[in-house]
C-alpha cells in the first residue's frame, strides 16, 4: 500500500470516528500489517501541519479530527482528491505566472518598439523641420534673386527705350 492510499484509510477512520483518539501507528499495524513507522508518522504530521487533527497530550501520534479535518473530508472525500486539487491548483498558479512573465515580455518589446518609434519619428521630423528651414532659406533667396532680377530688367527696359538721360546715369555708376 503507497502512502496515499494509507493517508486515503487513516483519514477516513478518523472522520468516520470523530469522538475518539486513534493511535495511528498501532492501529494502522493491527488492520493493515504497516509497520513503518516512518510513513506512518510522516502522515500523521502531515495532518497536524495542515491542523487537520488534534494530538493527544501524551503521544503525538494519537490524534482526533479536528474540525479542519472534517471539512477537507466533506469537502474532498479523500486525501488522494485533495491532493489531485493541491496539484491542480499548484499547475494554475505555475501556468498564470507563465502568462504573466509571457506578458511582461511583450510588454517590455512593446515599450522598447514604442520608444524605438517615437525616437524615429521625433528624429524624422527634426530632418522634415531642418528640410523646412532650409526651404524657406532658399524661397528667401529666391525672392531676393527674382527682386534683383526685376530691378535688371526694369532697368534694361529704360535703358532700350532710348532715354539717354538715363543711359548717361547708368554708365556714370
Amino acid at each position: 500500500m503507497n502512502r496515499t492510499e494509507l493517508f486515503d484509510k487513516i483519514l477516513k477512520q478518523i472522520y468516520d470516528n470523530p469522538d475518539s483518539f486513534w493511535i495511528i501507528p498501532t492501529w494502522c499495524e493491527r488492520e493493515f500489517g504497516i509497520t513503518d513507522r516512518n510513513l506512518i508518522e510522516s502522515i500523521v504530521d502531515e495532518m497536524l501541519e495542515r491542523d487537520w487533527v488534534l494530538p493527544k497530550n501524551r503521544s503525538k501520534y494519537s490524534v482526533m479530527i479536528k474540525y479542519d479535518g472534517q471539512q477537507v473530508y466533506e469537502k474532498y472525500g479523500s486525501y488522494s482528491s485533495f491532493e489531485k486539487s493541491v496539484n491542480k491548483a499548484n499547475s494554475r498558479t505555475k501556468a498564470e505566472k507563465n502568462v504573466k512573465i509571457i506578458f511582461s515580455i511583450i510588454g517590455g518589446i512593446g515599450v522598447i518598439y514604442g520608444s524605438v518609434f517615437t525616437y524615429l519619428n521625433y528624429k524624422k521630423e527634426r530632418e522634415i523641420d531642418k528640410q523646412q528651414t532650409e526651404i524657406n532659406a532658399l524661397k528667401k533667396t529666391i525672392d531676393s534673386l527674382q527682386t534683383e532680377l526685376k530691378k535688371r530688367h526694369t532697368i534694361k527696359a529704360k535703358i532700350h527705350r532710348g532715354d539717354s538721360t538715363k543711359t548717361k546715369n547708368i554708365n556714370n555708376n
